[in-house]
């Protein structure tokens, strides 16, 4: 859930220069010395297509089950078909950031008119959250690359006129959503470390040679992590609300 300014990237995959990955049809991929343009692209791809069977591919193997040359088998094609849509692994990888970030522009602007600036972080911030339970393994994307979509930026930019329409300055609209992201981020990651836990029983037997440890990690525990989640963003927002002593 994290921004950053444009800039060139150097593909991973065919040569040429980064596209953007939202773009419905499909570029020609730019002629190398290893292949010959074709002269139309591959019959039965498209954009959504593909990202639809990368994602899955992620959810099901994880990031380290995932290449261009799998998914290119799982979709009946060459892996070098894929570059007629995405340029390099990369712009593809973009492509299913902006896919899964594609729920949170109706997140910030669902609600009754009006709805308060930092409240609608607070829905963007339980769709986040949402999006980390149900894609556990795709998740890491989102918490380890930078924005680098039209679909991603657009809804930062939803997001930054939202906050533009209730008059909070550019600067602390940015320093917030930088915070609220960063601890969305941060629990996620937490939460998803402690369901691998649950899986080991040698944690438990470890734990249990420190007391307080252990007695801690009855309010640690997926019960609780819903309220924990709450608890944290009431904390957060409430020292951003307007009037409060900011550096």
């Amino acid at each position: 859930m994290t921004a950053r300014a444009a800039g060139p990237r150097r593909p991973t995959g065919a040569a040429g220069p980064r596209h953007a990955t939202g773009a419905a049809g499909p570029a020609r991929p730019a002629r190398t010395a290893r292949s010959a343009p074709r002269a139309r692209a591959p019959v039965g791809l498209s954009h959504d297509k593909i990202v639809t069977a990368a994602l899955r591919m992620i959810d099901r193997h994880g990031l380290a089950g995932f290449s261009t040359r799998k998914l290119g088998a799982a979709l009946r094609c060459e892996a070098m078909a894929l570059y007629w849509y995405f340029p390099s692994k990369e712009a593809l990888l973009d492509a299913v950031v902006a896919r899964l970030v594609a729920p949170l522009g109706a997140a910030a602007t669902a609600g009754p008119a009006g709805l308060d600036w930092l409240e609608a972080l607070r829905r963007v911030a339980r769709a986040y959250r949402d999006i980390a339970r149900e894609h556990p393994h795709a998740f890491a994307l989102l918490a380890t690359r930078r924005f680098a979509s039209a679909g991603a930026y657009g809804f930062l930019e939803q997001l930054l006129a939202l906050a533009e329409q209730h008059g909070v300055p550019p600067r602390t609209a940015a320093r917030t959503y930088r915070v609220v992201s960063s601890y969305c981020n941060g629990f996620a990651l937490n939460e998803l470390a402690g369901e691998r836990e649950a899986d080991d029983p040698g944690i438990a037997k470890l734990r249990s040679g420190f007391p307080r440890v252990d007695a801690a990690f009855a309010w640690l525990g997926p019960e609780h992590l819903d309220d924990t989640f709450e608890h944290g963003l009431d904390l957060l927002l409430g020292a951003l609300r307007p009037g409060r002593t900011a550096r």
